[in-house]
């Protein structure tokens, strides 16, 4: 937030400081060293930059396999890492790691907050060398953390905040299916076939963790975190799948299709929702309302001012059901309206739930049903998942209502084209939709 870094060292109170009903003595003791650091302190480095790394940490075992147990050992009894076994970051590990971008190791990406660590692109590498992932997933890892930190997505709050958000990164493009990035059956969980979305995912989280500070109890006030964090949720939409007309979700942020991209949004849910085959107009009308009344349960950060005009969640749909809505005469930007008016809440229960005030902050006249964003284009709408239309599923925003987004850049066709094939010598051939 532009102090020094040895602001943080002036004064450190305990974190449980900070619960409901805690013991303050700690803070009246020491209000003025707070009042003379706010008013008098000066930095004693007057020169910016980045500091210089630690000495490389040195590990040894028996044997190879004992090293890496000891290693991560190591990182537990530090409290390192996100408390699952890491793959050692050795120097040849980055160094294999960072073949997959031709920006220099030591470019800055950005500072990630709470702690105001400098995420540089060998720091990337690093923390995707932890995760068990591979040259060509580090341009998707750059692009989400460059559309994580830009400012309206407010980042400092998704990973600081007591919500249990996380991240959500959307692919778009031919590099999906290059890198194996799932877009179908379990695109949001395990695949030993589509291992890119779990690498990607961990990585982001391990730099949210190690550069940006937000370690739970410390810098991520987060009640309940949630089992989601650990790998975050990195999918491909399968626009294979999009019916005629449909346009991809990066189109929604300006983008040609065919253009390699991501759009990063944060939740703070997940929600499957059965009962959303279509095979007529009657079928389609009954998807649709299921997933709108799924929309309409209440989520009180949507209706802040600062987020009303964002978007409130995601809604995935099966290229099957895709397909289904568009057979029966309904077009996304016709989905998303109808899922927008019929996902109000009815000022009975605005007045139960005790929103009336951010309700009349938003425009909404007393009496109307409250609508869960400004208006229906700030719904993401994408296609993904499995063949069947049985199930489409709904993410609840987290704590900003405002996606952002960034290009993959690649490295060098030449390099890039090694690296697939290195892909495929390693994992075998890229599986077939």
């Amino acid at each position: 937030m532009g102090f020094s870094a040895e602001a943080a060292t002036l004064l450190e109170f305990p974190v449980t400081m900070f619960d409901p009903g805690s013991d303050l003595t700690p803070l009246r003791e020491n209000i003025d060293k707070i009042v003379e650091g706010l008013t008098q302190w000066q930095p004693a480095v007057k020169t910016k930059g980045i500091s210089p790394p630690p000495p490389m940490v040195k590990v040894r075992g028996r044997d190879y396999a004992d090293a890496a147990a000891q290693m991560n050992l190591l990182f537990l009894k530090n409290r390192w890492g996100d408390g699952l076994p890491i793959v050692p970051p050795t120097k040849a590990r980055v160094d294999w790691i960072l073949r997959g971008t031709d920006l220099p190791r030591d470019s800055i990406v950005g500072k990630i907050l709470p702690r105001g660590g400098i995420a540089t692109v060998k720091g990337m590498a690093v923390c995707l060398a932890m995760a068990g992932g591979r040259p060509e997933h580090l341009p998707v890892l750059l692009a989400a953390v460059e559309a994580m930190i830009v400012p309206k997505q407010r980042h400092f709050h998704l990973n600081s905040t007591t919500n249990s958000c996380l991240p959500v990164v959307v692919v778009n493009g031919p590099v999906a299916r290059q890198i194996r990035l799932n877009s179908g059956y379990g695109c949001l969980g395990p695949s030993a076939e589509y291992p890119a979305g779990a690498a990607i995912g961990r990585a982001l989280r391990l730099v949210m963790l190690t550069v940006g500070g937000g370690v739970p109890g410390k810098g991520s006030m987060s009640l309940f975190g949630g089992p989601g964090r650990y790998v975050n949720v990195v999918f491909a939409e399968d626009e294979a799948g999009l019916p005629p007309g449909w346009k991809p979700i990066s189109a929604d942020f300006g983008y040609s299709r065919g253009k390699n991209t991501v759009v990063f949004h944060n939740v703070s849910s997940t929600t499957n929702i059965n009962g959303t085959s279509v095979g007529d107009e009657a079928s389609a009308l009954k998807a649709l309302n299921l997933i709108a009344a799924f929309m309409r349960v209440p989520n009180h950060n949507c209706y802040f001012l600062d987020t009303y005009d964002g978007c409130p969640g995601i809604v995935l749909v099966s290229r099957n059901t895709a397909a289904g809505l568009v057979h029966a005469g309904w077009s996304k930007e016709k989905i998303r309206e109808y899922l927008w008016e019929n996902s109000k809440i009815p000022w009975s229960e605005v007045k139960k739930l005790g929103y009336e005030k951010e309700a009349r902050a938003s425009g909404i006249s007393e009496g109307e049903p409250l609508p869960i964003t400004r208006k229906p284009e700030n719904l993401i709408l994408g296609v993904a998942g499995g063949m069947q239309a049985q199930h489409s599923y709904w993410m609840q925003m987290g704590v900003s209502g405002w996606p952002t987004s960034a290009e993959i850049r690649r490295p060098e066709n030449t390099r890039w084209n090694e690296l697939l094939k290195e892909a495929i010598n390693d994992l075998g051939p890229v599986p077939e939709k």
